[in-house]
């Protein structure tokens, strides 16, 4: 059984300089420097595309996709679901993308929805909790299978069946991809200077449990405040912050579990940073790391390649707690003493910053001399070592 993959979040941020107060359930930013703030705004779908990943039996192409909508005031009621395209999974096909083409419904079973096809895409009426199963016959187009008579088969029947859950909204819950990631479920301490997850909302059914509604994207509105700056990121569900308590509030009268708030920290709330060393060749087929220990001679695979010095941060813990994501590279700098055995520079920017730092590049061979260190803080790292010609 395979999902429909959800349309990309668009969340449009936007920034302003006042805003009103904060709902009461959720604490609110420290005094002092005016309260940034900003908005990802609710975004709802009135139709969407379904891509089939069909296995073949018996010379007949067979899907099964479940899809969950959600009952909300404002959510749209009628929506529309295409079939964007598919695949037949066998190893007597050759797999290439073709065209699904819904031709007739055969069954129906329940009244959560009403169904109708109509110019070739399902038209759908949501009316009540419950699930819906609708039976479509079709056909898989360009597709490269054997026929009975020994022809190849370009066009293969389809059976594709949809299992549609209905859902009412009964409340929501707020998370952040940070807190699964860093397994920070109490106190999430996240650093300034680097692009990170923007919060986002999911409904809750009847039971508590959460689901990703396919007409409802992002279900609610959400405003962030803080002290600190909030500033959109060049993605859709990325942000950067400055420093100070990020409040999030919800843009609902339903109950709201999960997230309230989280911790944006610079790099002089550090305490104590795990990190080492590490050689990176170049190889035949990408790059061997090895750990680079003190006074110790290495070669190289491909002394004409690129290779590096990359300093691997393994934890890191502040003045808050555990930091839950990874420092960005603007927070370090890296010196060498021996610039054409090792030149240092640290990493570029990249969207979003990883555990893993290049701060040299290897040159001729020699002893190389370097150090990294987070200017403004105590944290500091140096190694010695030699490239063998």
């Amino acid at each position: 059984m395979r999902s429909l993959a959800l349309l990309v979040l668009g969340l449009a941020l936007a920034a302003c300089a006042d805003s009103p107060a904060p709902d009461a359930a959720a604490p609110s930013p420290g005094p002092g420097a005016p309260v940034h703030t900003l908005t990802l705004p609710a975004s709802y779908a009135s139709s969407s595309d379904v891509v089939a990943y069909a296995d073949l039996a018996k010379g007949q192409a067979k899907e099964e996709t479940e899809l969950t909508y959600a009952l909300a005031e404002g959510y749209p009621r009628d929506v529309t679901l295409v079939a964007k395209g598919g695949f037949v999974l066998s190893s007597e096909c050759s797999i290439s993308p073709g065209q699904v083409v819904w031709q007739s419904i055969t069954d129906v079973q329940g009244t959560a929805a009403g169904v109708d096809l109509v110019g070739g895409a399902l038209a759908i009426e949501l009316r009540e909790e419950g699930t819906v199963t609708v039976l479509l016959e079709g056909e898989i187009t360009g597709q490269h299978c054997p026929s009975e008579d020994g022809s190849t088969a370009t066009v293969v029947p389809l059976q594709h069946r949809l299992v549609l859950h209905v859902e009412r909204v009964a409340g929501f819950v707020v998370e952040q991809l940070h807190q699964q990631l860093a397994d920070c479920w109490n106190t999430m301490v996240l650093p300034s200077d680097a692009p990170l997850w923007a919060p986002t909302a999911r409904p809750l059914d009847a039971t508590g449990k959460p689901f990703s509604p396919v007409n409802a994207p992002a279900p609610v509105a959400l405003t962030l405040r803080s002290n600190g700056d909030l500033t959109p990121g060049p993605g859709s569900t990325d942000l950067t912050a400055g420093p100070g308590t990020v409040t999030v509030s919800v843009d609902t009268t339903l109950p709201v579990q999960g997230m309230q708030a989280f911790e944006v920290v610079g790099p002089d709330a550090l305490t104590s940073v795990e990190a080492s060393f590490y050689l990176r060749k170049a190889a035949l087929k990408g790059n061997v790391s090895e750990p680079i220990e003190e006074g110790t001679s290495y070669s190289l695979f491909l002394p004409e390649e690129s290779n590096g010095v990359d300093l691997h941060v393994d934890a890191a813990m502040t003045t808050l707690g555990k930091l839950c994501a990874n420092m960005p590279q603007a927070w370090f700098a890296s010196a060498s003493s021996t610039p054409a055995q090792c030149e240092a520079s640290v990493g570029a920017v990249e969207p979003f910053a990883s555990s893993i730092l290049p701060v040299a590049a290897i040159g001729d061979a020699g002893e190389c001399r370097l150090s990294v260190t987070i200017p403004g803080t105590a944290q500091r790292w140096t190694t010695r070592f030699s490239i063998t010609p």
